[in-house]
Parts: C-alpha cells; sequence; structure tokens
C-alpha cells in the first residue's frame, strides 16, 4: 500500500492537470495584455490632453504678461464677439495647432485653438476682460476641448 502511494507521488502530473494549468496561465497572460494595452490608450490620451493643456496655458500666461493699458490694447487682448476667433500663436499663420507629434516630426494630432475675449461687467466700471482660450482637438474618434479662463485689468 506504502509502495503504490509511493509511486502515485513519483509519477508527476497527468495530462487533464497540464492542460488545466496551462489554461489558466493562457487566460492570466490574456488579461494582463489586455490590461497594459488598456493603459497604454489611456496613457496616450493623456499625454495629448497635457499638450493641449500646455498651449492653452501658454497663450493665457502671455495675455496675463502683455503689458495693458485702455489707450494700448495688444492683439492678444483685442475684444471679440462672445463666441471667439480662432486664433494663430505659432507663427506659420496655420489655423491648426499641433497638439502632438509623431516620432518628432510630423503632425499626429492638430487641433483649433480658439481665442475669446470679452468685457467683464463690474460695479466699478474698470475696463476688465474676461480672456477665454480653447483648444479643440480629434483623438481617436473623439472630440475634446481643453479651456482655460482668466480676468485680466488694465497696468
Amino acid at each position: 500500500m506504502q509502495t503504490r502511494r509511493r509511486n502515485r507521488l513519483r509519477q508527476g502530473f497527468t495530462l487533464a492537470e497540464l492542460m488545466v494549468a496551462t489554461g489558466v496561465v493562457v487566460i492570466a497572460g490574456m488579461i494582463g495584455v489586455q490590461a497594459l494595452a488598456l493603459l497604454n490608450g489611456k496613457a496616450a490620451a493623456m499625454r495629448i490632453m497635457n499638450n493641449a493643456r500646455a498651449i492653452v496655458q501658454r497663450n493665457i500666461d502671455t495675455a496675463m504678461g502683455v503689458p495693458y493699458s485702455t489707450t494700448a490694447v495688444p492683439a492678444i487682448l483685442a475684444t471679440t464677439t462672445s463666441t471667439g476667433t480662432v486664433y494663430v500663436d505659432d507663427g506659420t499663420g496655420s489655423t491648426e495647432n499641433v497638439v502632438y507629434l509623431r516620432n518628432g516630426t510630423t503632425a499626429l494630432v492638430k487641433g483649433t485653438l480658439t481665442r475669446t475675449v470679452v468685457a467683464e461687467p463690474n460695479s466699478e466700471g474698470a475696463a476688465l476682460l474676461r480672456v477665454t482660450f480653447s483648444l479643440t482637438y480629434a483623438f481617436r474618434k473623439h472630440n475634446y476641448t481643453y479651456s482655460m479662463t482668466t480676468l485680466r485689468s488694465p497696468d
């Protein structure tokens, strides 16, 4: 009796046990690959959103930093309609801003930057401006918009 048990332990795994173990490992591997693909896609979307934020933030910073008085209004603070106007900030004359480059040379994602500058009503009657920059772009068949708003008063 004792000998049979020892021989059974020395024989190893059955074919059915190996197939079940292999199936478990394969399923776990597939779940891992799918999770990594999902995380990679989310990371790409976040990188592009970060670039859009940087473009909008750069323009807000410029609007806040230029000298401004009621007699000398810089172009970036010129009043627009309430729907805004397309704004070119990269000096190329193109109405599309590159949001993300593939390999550092080819534009992968392009977007349209809109500038809105309207007078902000206030009780003191000061020349207060509400400045909004919005960048609209498409990525993986979805449309996104990143927008920032600030208030600007004369220096």
